[in-house]
């Protein structure tokens, strides 16, 4: 478990920026493509780890991001198969796709093929697919859409957490500040996004929520007299 996200986000923070400076970059070396695989590869785990440690918004792990799906074109890729995916899986013939936060970490941080290249508009970008997943299609997505990943979820800020019983087991539900942002409740105050001011009316705009759904389901059910 995390104690202290703090430490965790500053780097997710620094992965991003260093991500876009090598989304555009023209000269790779074997240094830089090492570099750009510890970033991802930490960045993947540092969100997961955030999300297991209960310091990430409840939301995020469902969050969708778009990715590019390459469909496999014939066998199943064995172990020494993966330093040459363009044989199993029609790079030609992509498709859109969407993974959540949750699995598209998982998908980088357990994957079989992991393969840095350059976009034909000159960007940078991944592709990679789990061992779970390789008998399907392969995945791609760009740097900077990986970045802004990362540097949401470095300026992320739990700030309310509620706890319910469900089948005898508590559950915690926590809000982050992009959470409030987005359901109009708050606006950024700063230019980096990490910190929000609440609306005026925010509180009575919740409650009005809270007894629109109270009463989509009928009402609080009340027994006795």
């Amino acid at each position: 478990m995390i104690d202290e996200s703090g430490p965790w986000r500053a780097e997710l923070w620094k992965s991003a920026i260093r991500l876009r400076r090598w989304n555009i970059q023209k000269r790779w070396t074997s240094r830089t493509y090492f570099l750009a695989e510890r970033d991802i590869m930490m960045g993947a785990y540092s969100i997961r780890r955030l999300i297991d440690s209960g310091k990430s918004s409840s939301r995020l792990p469902g969050k969708r991001y778009q990715v590019r799906q390459y469909p496999i074109t014939g066998r199943t890729p064995m172990v020494l198969d993966r330093f040459s995916p363009e044989r199993f899986y029609d790079i030609g013939r992509p498709a859109n796709g969407e993974l959540s936060v949750s699995r598209l970490c998982n998908q980088i941080i357990h994957s079989f093929v992991f393969q840095i290249h350059a976009d034909e508009d000159s960007t940078t970008g991944v592709i990679f697919v789990s061992d779970h997943d390789r008998h399907k299609h392969l995945y791609g997505m760009g740097f900077e859409r990986l970045a802004h990943l990362f540097d949401y979820v470095a300026r992320e800020d739990v700030v309310e957490t509620h706890g319910t019983m469900e089948g005898g087991v508590q559950i915690f539900r926590h809000t982050s500040n992009h959470d409030l942002v987005e359901d109009g409740l708050a606006r950024y105050i700063d230019d980096e996004g990490v910190y929000i001011e609440r609306h005026q009316d925010a509180d009575e705009r919740f409650d009005m929520r809270v007894r629109d759904l109270i009463a989509k389901r009928g009402g609080p059910q009340r027994t006795g007299s």
